[in-house]
């Protein structure tokens, strides 16, 4: 499904130079020097990913870099243990299993969300947005089904692999997903969708790339050739296509989406849109601190609580709601005054049952005495008797 159309190439270059030369440098200078060696030694390729500084990612990375954000990636097989990549990309098996042709998925992972790897991260490639997280769909077939799951599971950003054909069910997945919270970005060509912002890619020089569309087919561009990220076999990558300029705007998305979580995903779009600096032939061309500035005027206008909802909740509770809950109240303030009336008025140290004791002895006491009283003398009533002679 994903050959052919993206009209991307990829250049695969190996660390192995990287990594004889540190194993030189430790033989050479020893454990006790080793230690700055290898940390010079790891591979950066970000002075190379000229991408960011185009779009101007890092300008806002003090505010956010996308954490709390869900890129959903469906239609592609990707690499979650490459080590830009680990722990920022989960694979969602629901409609397929991931395969080993994760080529574009694993490079398009990397423009959105690589956090690059090695001693305090400084080796390896970033992405746009490299707190955020990849939600990878695997299917062959079912791009639709993949899209509508995961803007049920709350993706806020869908990423398509290649451009919408004519292809019904995926109209109308994109209409469910852009009303159910989520920002659709795909390549620019094919059949045209209102749900879907159109990317097209432009080179370092800001011309459009071999392939791309007519102007009325593109809705923003952005970064799209000789891009370097995350590769296969562990390793990095140079991609061009339209796909990967998709890729780069899901990201600058994602970062939207994070400081502005009250926009919805056209004020997202119209952001990234609206904000956007002059390209060529005058189509807007991606630019995230531009973006920012057009989010942060309409957020303004939007609280973080939609009080017409909270409205509705507090008209919404029956009356009688309010007498039940009344009553019980109620209910509880008189118990509370009975076990307060009844503390109040108990014999916590015992007086009161020593004097009852007391008063019991005394009564047993006086009962006693009077019996012997009534008892009669048996010498006045007999006399003595006398002893006969």
């Amino acid at each position: 499904m994903l050959g052919g159309k993206s009209r991307s190439r990829t250049h695969t270059r190996h660390l192995v130079g990287a990594a004889a030369g540190t194993c030189a440098s430790l033989i050479v200078l020893g454990l006790t020097a080793a230690a700055p060696a290898v940390a010079a030694d790891i591979p950066d390729f970000r002075p190379d990913q000229w991408a960011l500084t185009s779009i101007g990612a890092q300008e806002v990375w003090d505010s956010t870099q996308g954490q709390g954000v869900t890129v959903a990636m469906p239609g592609v097989s990707a690499d979650e243990e490459h080590p830009d990549l680990r722990d920022n990309v989960v694979i969602d098996s629901e409609f397929g299993d991931n395969g080993s042709d994760d080529e574009q998925g694993t490079a398009a992972a990397g423009l959105v969300a690589a956090h690059g790897h090695g001693l305090d991260a400084d080796g390896g490639v970033l992405g746009v947005a490299p707190t955020a997280s990849v939600q990878v769909l695997p299917t062959q077939d079912d791009v639709a089904g993949a899209v509508r799951h995961a803007a049920t599971e709350g993706a806020q950003v869908i990423l398509l692999p290649e451009e919408v054909g004519d292809d019904e069910e995926l109209f109308e997945a994109t209409a469910a997903a852009a009303s159910g919270g989520a920002l659709v970005v795909g390549p620019a060509g094919g059949d045209e969708d209102p749900n879907v912002l159109r990317v097209a890619g432009v080179d370092e020089d800001g011309a459009l790339i071999p392939g791309s569309p007519e102007a009325t087919g593109i809705d923003l561009i952005a970064p799209g050739a000789d891009l370097r990220t995350a590769g296969q076999d562990m390793r990095q990558a140079d991609v061009t296509g339209a796909p990967y300029a998709a890729a780069v705007t899901a990201g600058a998305a994602a970062l939207l989406a994070s400081e502005y979580p009250q926009l919805t995903p056209a004020q997202v779009r119209e952001a990234l849109v609206e904000g956007a600096q002059q390209g060529p032939g005058g189509l807007p061309s991606l630019h995230v601190g531009d973006a920012f500035a057009q989010a942060s005027g309409t957020a303004e206008d939007v609280p973080l609580i939609d009080n017409e909802l909270v409205q509705e909740s507090d008209t919404g509770i029956p009356v009688w709601v309010w007498f039940a809950l009344v009553g019980v109240v109620f209910v509880i303030v008189v118990l509370l005054l009975v076990l307060w009336v009844r503390r109040s008025t108990a014999d916590p140290y015992g007086v009161q049952a020593e004097r009852e004791a007391e008063e019991e002895e005394l009564a047993a006491a006086r009962a006693e005495q009077a019996k012997a009283e009534e008892r009669p003398s048996r010498r006045k009533k007999g006399g003595r008797r006398r002893k006969s002679r």
